[in-house]
C-alpha cells in the first residue's frame, strides 16, 4: 500500500516551473441534470457540465531575472490603471501529487492575497477557476 505525503507534491506554473507551495486544493464537480419524468417513483439524473476551482498558497519569492516565479503569477491578476484581466492572463497549472501522478488544467486567477507576518515567510494565497476541461489527469497506483 502506498501513501502520498504533501512533501512529495508540487504546483507548477506553465512549462515546468515549480512554485514553492505550502498547500493546494483542486475541487472538480459535475452538474447533475434532473431527468425525472412525471409518474417516476425515484429521481433520475444525467451528467451535465463539469467545472473545477481551487486554491493554493505559495511562498512569495523572486528567483532571478530569467526565472519564472510567483511574481509572474501575480501579474495575471494584479493590474494597475486601466489594465484588465484578459484571455492572455490564462495560466497552465500542474498539480503534482507525486513524481508519477499529476493533474494539469488551464485556469484564471480569481483573487490573490499577500500575507506578511513577523518571523514568517511572506506567502500568496490565490483562488482560481479552471477554464475548459482538465488538460491531463494521471492518477492511480504508484508507478503507473
Amino acid at each position: 500500500m502506498s501513501f502520498f505525503h504533501g512533501k512529495d507534491g508540487a504546483l507548477k506554473l506553465g512549462a515546468g516551473t515549480v512554485l514553492k507551495v505550502r498547500n493546494w486544493t483542486l475541487d472538480v464537480s459535475t452538474n447533475m441534470l434532473d431527468v425525472t419524468s412525471l409518474g417516476d417513483i425515484a429521481n433520475s439524473f444525467f451528467p451535465g457540465l463539469s467545472s473545477a476551482t481551487g486554491t493554493a498558497t505559495v511562498m512569495y519569492y523572486h528567483a532571478g531575472a530569467s526565472d519564472t516565479d510567483v511574481t509572474d503569477l501575480l501579474t495575471k491578476i494584479a493590474k494597475s490603471g486601466t489594465n484588465a484581466v484578459t484571455t492572455s492572463d490564462q495560466v497552465a497549472l500542474t498539480f503534482q501529487i507525486s513524481s508519477t501522478q499529476s493533474i494539469t488544467a488551464n485556469a484564471y486567477i480569481n483573487s490573490a492575497s499577500i500575507t506578511s507576518s513577523t518571523e514568517e515567510l511572506t506567502s500568496v494565497s490565490f483562488n482560481f477557476t479552471v477554464t475548459g476541461q482538465l488538460t491531463t489527469v494521471t492518477v492511480g497506483t504508484a508507478g503507473t
